[in-house]
This record gives structure tokens, C-alpha cells and sequence, in this order.
């Protein structure tokens, strides 16, 4: 796979999903923990915006990228960087179950990135 097209991917989804979470923060909280209390909170919903920021903002990097960098190597260096940085999203996801904060992983972040993850290290190794 080209970089720029796996730029392009993973920075389209980011964005998506970051703008689905700062549009909607509550709803989006919901599709993910369900109707639990607290969940239409200022704080629940400030704090999923936040993370929705972080999301456009790997997002607008990986767009702007892919339509700016021309070598293969820096591209591969913006996927390789982009591949850790969701990784590190992956774990903030999972932890929480397993340090007793929540009684389950939400499914579809457990999707999404390692799918994501895979674009980038694929594009960035081949």
C-alpha cells in the first residue's frame, strides 16, 4: 500500500471519529459504556471531547502529511510514529479493565485501532 493512501485512510477515519466524539461527546459516550449513571456528565463529555482532539489532531497530521511529504522514508516515519501514537491509545483503552476502572473493553476502539495500527505498519514496512 502507497503511504500516501494509508495516510490518507487512518487520517479519514481519525477525523471521523474525532469529530463524532467532539459533535456529540454524550452520545457517543453511550454507544461506548451504554446508559450508566453519570454518563451525560460535563466532566464525562469534556474529557471525551479531549480525546476526540488528540483524534483530529493525528488526523490533520497524517492528512496534511500525505499530501506534503514526498519521500518514501518520511512517510514511512509518519506511519511508524502514527502506528506507536495509536498504540498507546490501544492501551489507555484496555488498562482500565484490567486495573478494575471498568467491568468491560468497549468493542468497537478494540477494532478500529489495532485496524488502523496494521494500515500504518503495513504501508510503512512494505
Amino acid at each position: 500500500m502507497e503511504h500516501t493512501l494509508a495516510m490518507q485512510i487512518v487520517g479519514g477515519v481519525a477525523l471521523f471519529i474525532g469529530l463524532r466524539m467532539n459533535i456529540d461527546p454524550v452520545g457517543f459516550n453511550k454507544t461506548i459504556f451504554g446508559d450508566i449513571e453519570a454518563i451525560e456528565s460535563g466532566e464525562s463529555s469534556a474529557m471525551r471531547m479531549a480525546i476526540g482532539g488528540g483524534l483530529l489532531a493525528l488526523a490533520i497530521i497524517n492528512i496534511y502529511c500525505s499530501f506534503n511529504i514526498e519521500d518514501s522514508s518520511a512517510g514511512g516515519a509518519v506511519l511508524t510514529g502514527t502506528a506507536l501514537g495509536l498504540t498507546a491509545l490501544l492501551a489507555t483503552v484496555a488498562i482500565p479493565k484490567f486495573r478494575g476502572y471498568t467491568d468491560s473493553i468497549p468493542t468497537l476502539p478494540m477494532v478500529v485501532l489495532p485496524t488502523m495500527i496494521a494500515i500504518c505498519l503495513y504501508s510503512a514496512i512494505v
